[in-house]
C-alpha cells in the first residue's frame, strides 16, 4: 500500500489515490456499523428464544455470567499484552530454549535406541527410577497422614 502511494506520488494521481482510499475507508465504517446492529439483532434474538424456554430471569442471569466471562477473558489478555516487553522477551527465551532442548533430545534418540537395543539391561534404568520414586511418595504419603503402615 505504501508503495502504491509512492508510485502515485511519482505519477502525479496521489489525490485520486487518497480519495479512493477515503471512500473505501467510509465503506468500511459502514460495513462495521452494519456488522454492530446485525451481531445485536441475534443477540436479542437469541435472548428472545431463551427468555421463552428458560424464563426472563435465568436469560438475563445467563447473558450476565457470559458477560462476566468474556469480561474476564478480556481482563487476561490485556494483562498480558501489557507485560513489560522484557518480561514477553524472557518468556520467548525460555520458549526458545525450550525447542531447542527438544530438538537436541529428538536428535539423539537414535543414538540411545541403538545403545539400549545393544544393551537390554539399560531398560532396567527408568523402571527401576520410577519405581522407586513411588515406593518413596508412598512412604512420604503414609508418614505425612500420621498413620502406621507397618
Amino acid at each position: 500500500m505504501v508503495l502504491q502511494l509512492v508510485t502515485k506520488l511519482i505519477t502525479g494521481e496521489a489525490g485520486t489515490y487518497l480519495a479512493r482510499l477515503k471512500r473505501l475507508a467510509g465503506l468500511y465504517v459502514v460495513m462495521a456499523l452494519l456488522a454492530v446492529a446485525m451481531l445485536a439483532s441475534l443477540l436479542s434474538a437469541l435472548s428472545i428464544f431463551l427468555a421463552d424456554r428458560f424464563g426472563a430471569l435465568e436469560t438475563a442471569l445467563g447473558f450476565a455470567l457470559v458477560s462476566l466471562l468474556l469480561l474476564l477473558a478480556t481482563w487476561v489478555a490485556v494483562v498480558i499484552v501489557r507485560r513489560p516487553p522484557r518480561k514477553r522477551a524472557d518468556d520467548r527465551l525460555q520458549r526458545d530454549i525450550a525447542a531447542i532442548a527438544g530438538v537436541a533430545a529428538l536428535s539423539n534418540a537414535p543414538l540411545l535406541l541403538s545403545t539400549v537395543k545393544k544393551r537390554k539391561s539399560l531398560l532396567l534404568v527408568p523402571v527401576l527410577a520410577a519405581g522407586g520414586w513411588g515406593i518413596w511418595r508412598a512412604i512420604n504419603t503414609y508418614r505425612s497422614r500420621g498413620d502406621r503402615w507397618y
